[in-house]
């Protein structure tokens, strides 16, 4: 196993040529990999929380055009192309694991090795909304796993 630090401080671990954020991402795998009733874990599934959308230019306030200073004229704006609105990216959220047992329900599930980042809790609830599916947590504790 070979380990690396995040931007979390955790390490990477390097199992069976699959490539973990963390040691507790890894051991929670091993925990389902070990579970007779899982038939399938994807990893990093990723969803789409918000979709792109479109917004008036800031830069030529929605009109397509912009004043040129030095010559006096007025030019197609650069940033909207002269569309006078900009498409702004979306966002995704990646869970760590999308657990299917042998009966057919699903579980999105998210290891948490240590507390969870300032932006999570939207995040999970942006994700809950767009998919209609609980994002389960799952923490080490000193008596084992938590899960909720």
């Amino acid at each position: 196993m070979r380990r690396k630090r995040n931007k979390y401080n955790a390490r990477k671990v390097l199992f069976q040529g699959i490539e973990f954020d963390s040691k507790s991402e890894y051991e929670y795998y091993l925990l389902l990999k070990n579970n007779k009733l899982v038939k399938d874990i994807e990893l990093q599934p990723e969803y789409t929380i918000i979709e792109a959308y479109k917004v008036e230019c800031g830069r030529c306030d929605g009109k397509g055009q912009t004043y040129n200073k030095r010559t006096g004229n007025f030019n197609k704006c650069t940033l909207c192309k002269g569309a006078g609105r900009r498409t702004k990216q979306g966002a995704k959220y990646t869970a760590d694991f999308k657990v299917t047992y042998i009966d057919g329900h699903e579980e999105i599930v998210d290891v948490k090795g240590g507390p969870a980042s300032r932006d999570f809790t939207l995040r999970r609830k942006l994700f809950e909304i767009q998919s209609g599916k609980e994002l389960v947590i799952a923490k080490k504790t000193g008596k084992g796993w938590e899960v909720k």
